[in-house]
Formats: structure tokens, sequence, C-alpha cells
């Protein structure tokens, strides 16, 4: 299919990087199939697989990747990204087979990373455990896994603390934030929870006006803000899920409703497991004991950010 706009010649590195640097990732796509149709295997395809990949779109990744491993079977960061979509796709097993296909020892490293977030994924605690340990128990990224194996295991104090050493090392951070404002919802500890999230949902608003905070408020019709990487980072899906789990658990339910409604917009499509509406807040009125027991299934789908 032909772009809307087809791009002048000489012009098409410039347009589609600019794209892709502005995080236009599906405009990007469209302008990369097209150009494919007549070089299948030039460089556009590892872009497009760039682009599904940030897009959240990790089944298209993988399909990509694949292919690209298998022109250029020599390129080993071919093979890195394709196991990384696969473990995002919750491929794990195949995840796994190109992690250890790979021998060269510049990505040992990384390599050993992502072999311990598909084992905490897989519920295999003490196996991840070890392959933390093959690495430098002071890098951020360790720092940050092994709380994620800490929160598994219910030790939300902890976890807590390795969240904190992860930002303390790395600098801010919506999604570490967002781990923390968890460990103090499970400790209940609320209005600590709460602190972390009004902060998150402050930077949001501030720094990310494209997600359109608020603007279902408005009571007009919003574009659909979509799955990208930007909403990811921004944690504010987790955030205002969250906020409304701890208004609801207190019984302020317009308080709960009003969190929900303030979600960046999305379409129906694109909503998660962790996600639930309005018609739901209003259903489990009168069942509380029930309705938190939902509520709490739906946190922990929430999940620590990886």
């Amino acid at each position: 299919m032909q772009p809307v706009q087809p791009i002048a010649e000489g012009q098409r590195t410039k347009i589609i990087y600019t794209l892709i640097k502005d995080q236009k990732y599906r405009e990007a796509i469209n302008y990369l199939n097209y150009e494919l149709q007549f070089c299948p295997k030039s460089r556009a395809l590892s872009l497009l697989a760039y682009c599904h990949y940030m897009n959240q779109d990790f089944t298209s990744a993988v399909g990509i990747y694949e292919q690209l491993v298998k022109y250029y079977p020599e390129i080993d960061d071919y093979k890195i990204y394709l196991a990384q979509s696969y473990y995002k796709d919750s491929l794990y097993d195949e995840a796994l087979k190109v992690c250890a296909s790979i021998e060269n020892p510049q990505y040992q490293g990384k390599m050993v990373q992502l072999q311990a977030l598909i084992r905490y994924e897989k519920s295999e605690f003490q196996h991840a455990k070890t392959l933390l340990k093959q690495n430098n128990m002071d890098d951020p990224d360790s720092v940050i896994n092994e709380g994620c194996i800490l929160f598994k295991e219910n030790k939300f104090d902890e976890a807590r603390q390795r969240f904190q050493d992860g930002m303390n090392l790395t600098g801010y951070s919506c999604e570490l934030a967002y781990n923390i404002a968890l460990c103090y919802y499970k400790q209940k500890q609320l209005a600590q929870s709460l602190k972390y999230i009004a902060e998150i949902i402050e930077r949001g608003v501030r720094e990310r006006p494209d997600l359109g905070v608020g603007s279902n408020a408005e009571g007009i019709e919003v574009k659909s803000v979509g799955n990208s990487q930007a909403l990811k980072e921004s944690a504010l899906i987790e955030a205002f899920n969250l906020k409304a789990a701890i208004e609801y658990s207190i019984k302020n339910y317009d308080a709960a409703k009003e969190a929900l409604v303030d979600m960046p917009p999305r379409e129906e499509d694109e909503l998660d497991p962790c996600y639930f509406d309005e018609s739901s807040l209003d259903e489990r009125r009168g069942e509380n004991s029930r309705g938190i027991q939902k509520v709490e299934s739906l946190i922990t789908k929430s999940t620590i950010p990886s």
C-alpha cells in the first residue's frame, strides 16, 4: 500500500528517521512497508522490526527478526533482538534457545540478564537468582531484577529498597516509581503509595501532553494514544489502575472512577488484562470482599515492569 503522502525522491531516509525519532511508529511502519515492496531485504526491514517492537507489536517484530536472522545469520545483534522479541511475546522457550545460540562473549552479560528475566516470568525464581549472580550485582539491571524476584517472593520491603537502589543508580524512572508504589500498596501503606502515584501522574501531564491524561474527562471523542513504548515508560496506565484500586479499597468510589476516566485514551482492543473499567467497579459495590480480591488480581497482573 502506498502512503497517503509519498516521500519525495531523496527525502526517504530523512523523513523515516524523523518519524522514528518523534516516536511516530505507525506512520513509519506505513512508509517502510511501502519501501519494502521494492527491496524486501533492504535495511528498511530492520527498521520495520524496530518500529513494531517500539509500538509494542511484538508478534510482528518476531516475524521480521526471524527473517533477518535467516538472511544474515552472521549478525548477532539480530539474534539478540529476536530473543528480546520472543521474550516480550511470552515465547520463553524460543527466547532461551536463541540466547543459548549466541556465543560472542561481548553479549554474555546481556544474555544472562535476559535469561534471568525469562526464568522470572516462568516463576523459576531460584534459577533467576543464580543467573543474576553471574553478573555484577551492583549493575542497575541486576539490582532491579533482584527487586522483581523479591517482589514475587512477597518480600515487599526488601523489593522496595532494591527498586529505590535502582533509581539511585539510574535516576528517576516512572516504571521504578510505580514498582515502589506497588510495594507500598502491598504493605498497606496507602498514603506512601499514593505519593509515588501522584508524582508519576504529574510528570505524565507535564512531560507527555501527547499521552492525553484527563482528555476523556472532557466528554469529547479523543484519539487513542495506542500501546506505545512512550506509554509503557510513563507507567501512567499502571499508576491510574493502582490509584483506582486504592480509592476503591477505601470505598472512595467516585475517586476510583475518576482515576479510570483520566487514563490516557485507548481503543477497546488495546486494553490489557490489568485494566478494569468503570462498569466493573460499579458491579463490585456491595460485594466488597470479592471486589477487593478481583482488584488484587488485576493489580498483581499489572506487573513489575521489566
